[in-house]
């Protein structure tokens, strides 16, 4: 019995030690859509998403993580929530060093609040600290928060920024609030009836999604589930859910597929296991 509690304790401190590892070794997913009807101009163009990356540097100034944006040579780098922890104010430098650094690279950078952004507005001390974000957010990026973006090079699609509050990130869409939300930007900025990639921090909402009518739902929010297992998947989120059926992948219903990312960083529970944290590439084929 002892040798196999401390076999038992072995493996555990070992899985804890490579979950450790794992954090450092951040890796391209890349998710083809080769089916789906795409306008014409997206076509054999890349999307690159960097999802959670709570304050999460990979190199030093993040040298790893923007050699490999270099090497993926993305047409639009999404950051769908999630880049900052929330809790200091000196995460803000932070935000602006990382949103700097990829506005450097002549790509758009197209940047909507998470759950993480939102808790800076729980304390009104941290008032201030959420409008300088906002701030260094539209200074270097495009900040969709509840708004749209039609790119000039592809004015058949647009992107959209769902900055969801945070009650809902515990709580379900019983009012049919996302889709009064999609609707409504899709009407004030006129696009209406095109290609509609979305972006919102929370896959949970998986449904309320398709009723909205998008095309592509980009998320991230549970890491993977932190510790994944083969043919289970995620075990366990950040939210203490356990075998949550979408944590990661790609999924689809009716005329959407949703793309949820495993997150480029992570928060209070600094490990991983068989779950790299990873830059998310979605090819139009």
């Amino acid at each position: 019995m002892d040798i196999v509690l401390i076999v038992l304790a072995s493996l555990i401190v070992l899985a804890f030690i490579w979950g450790m590892i794992e954090l450092k070794l951040l890796k391209v997913t890349e998710y083809r859509l080769v089916d789906e009807p795409v306008p014409e101009s997206l076509k054999n163009k890349k999307i690159a998403v960097l999802s959670d990356l709570h304050g999460v540097y990979h190199g030093k100034n993040n040298e790893r993580l923007l050699q490999k944006l270099k090497n993926i040579a993305p047409d639009y780098i999404l950051v769908p929530g999630d880049l900052i922890n929330g809790r200091k104010a000196q995460e803000l430098e932070y935000a602006s060093k990382v949103l700097g650094s990829l506005s450097d690279l002549k790509i758009p950078v197209l940047f909507t609040f998470g759950n993480h952004e939102e808790k800076l507005t729980v304390n009104f001390s941290e008032r201030k600290e959420y409008e300088e974000l906002k701030r260094i957010s539209r200074e270097k990026s495009i900040l969709l928060n509840d708004d749209c973006y039609i790119p000039e090079a592809d004015p058949e699609c647009c992107f959209v920024g769902l900055n969801l509050p945070l009650w809902i990130y515990h709580d379900h869409d019983r009012t049919g609030m996302i889709k009064k939300k999609v609707s409504d930007i899709l009407e004030k900025s006129g696009a209406e009836g095109k290609y509609t990639i979305l972006m919102a921090h929370d896959p949970e909402h998986f449904d309320r999604y398709e009723e909205a009518g998008v095309n592509l739902s980009i998320c991230g929010h549970l890491h993977g589930g932190i510790v994944r297992a083969p043919f289970l998947g995620g075990l366990i989120t950040p939210r203490l859910q356990v075998f949550t059926k979408r944590s990661k992948g790609r999924f689809s219903k009716g005329k959407m597929t949703m793309i949820i990312s495993g997150g480029v960083g992570w928060h209070d529970m600094p490990i991983r296991i068989l779950n790299r944290p990873e830059i998310v590439v979605i090819s139009f084929k």
